[in-house]
């Protein structure tokens, strides 16, 4: 009968032994889905080629690509596309295509917690790693379109940005 109980709860024990290690290995992949994924590099004539540094392998490297917008900016009316990744050390490169040549702005940011969201501070600011593509600073307030735009020819572009702790 002891032996039998001890089975018993050693068989409880290891169910959730092995539940507790399901639940950790579903915490180390991210929500990362189809539609958020890079376009390849070089595979299409017109693509803005991003260069994000300062990256960490912690969470994921969410970056945005933006139509021109006065109202709009760095919300979704004025987003082109949204790319997420598994964050990596050192240097990411991730491509967009894009449907014409002219103006474009990139925000890129760490979501170091992967929960999908850009953390703020109390005063709306990001709490979280966050670059805009001409290396424009955030101050006091969001930036406007015009602060992070870059044109984009008919051959494409490279552009480098630095995630800001």
């Amino acid at each position: 009968m002891f032996i039998n109980r001890t089975l018993c709860a050693l068989g409880v024990l290891g169910a959730f032994a092995v539940s507790g290690a399901a639940q950790a290995a579903s915490a180390n992949t991210f929500d990362i889905r189809p539609y958020e994924a890079a376009a390849p590099c070089g595979a299409h004539a017109l693509q803005v080629k991003v260069i994000i540094e300062n990256v960490t392998a912690q969470g994921i490297l969410t970056v945005e690509l933006y139509r021109p917008s006065k109202r709009s900016f760095l919300k979704k009316a004025s987003r082109v596309h949204r790319i997420r990744v598994p964050a990596q050390n050192g240097e990411q490169t991730v491509c967009f295509n894009i449907p014409t040549p002219g103006a474009y702005a990139v925000a890129a940011y760490q979501d170091l917690n992967a929960d999908r969201h850009l953390d703020k501070k109390w005063n709306r600011m990001p709490a979280e790693p966050f670059a805009l593509s001409n290396k424009k600073k955030l101050a006091f307030a969001m930036p406007k379109f015009d602060d992070a735009a870059f044109q984009v020819p008919d051959t494409g572009t490279v552009i480098r940005i630095e995630l800001q702790r």
